[in-house]
């Protein structure tokens, strides 16, 4: 039930993205599913992050009409290292969220670039140039809503205890 549930959210995140991109030109820069990721990296359980990840990006794949696997393979690859760096590092600083999940996020796209150049598939390099402003924009909201949850959470915990 767990991961029908992981789905939903990876499913939810990527409806989001395609509504919320036809109306506001920034949403076509940050990627929400990339942000869940890292949630699920971060706070919850690697293992499920990697599925989170794995499902996300076969759904984008699915709606972009791209082969079946790129954003898969490069979500999975920034679930994996997300979830490593929040196990041998402290990431609760503010900058250190930032630049964790601008890596990630510039490793996804970076992956399936890569994935494009050895399956002789046209690419363009301006991809790269417009990936580094999306994991420039998923890490500054990634951190806002990190943020915001923190903050939620103390709260809420101030309020119980």
């Amino acid at each position: 039930m767990k991961y029908i549930i992981l789905a939903g959210f990876s499913f939810l995140a990527v409806v989001a993205q395609m509504i919320a991109g036809h109306s506001f030109f920034l949403f076509n820069f940050m990627d929400l599913s990339l942000i869940i990721v890292a949630y699920w990296a971060l706070y919850r359980n690697r293992t499920q992050a990697m599925f989170v990840g794995s499902m996300a990006g076969l759904l984008q794949d699915a709606v972009l009409g791209w082969p079946l696997g790129f954003n898969g393979f490069g979500k999975t690859l920034a679930a994996f290292l997300a979830g490593q760096a929040a196990k041998h590092f402290n990431v609760e600083g503010a900058w250190l969220r930032f630049a964790l999940i601008m890596a990630v996020s510039f490793i996804n796209t970076l992956s399936i670039f890569l994935l494009f150049l050895l399956l002789q598939r046209t690419v363009n390099v301006v991809f790269l140039g417009a990936s580094l402003m999306q994991s420039i924009i998923t890490g500054a909201a990634g951190t806002l809503a990190f943020a915001a949850l923190d903050s939620y959470n103390r709260t809420h915990a101030n309020r119980v205890g």
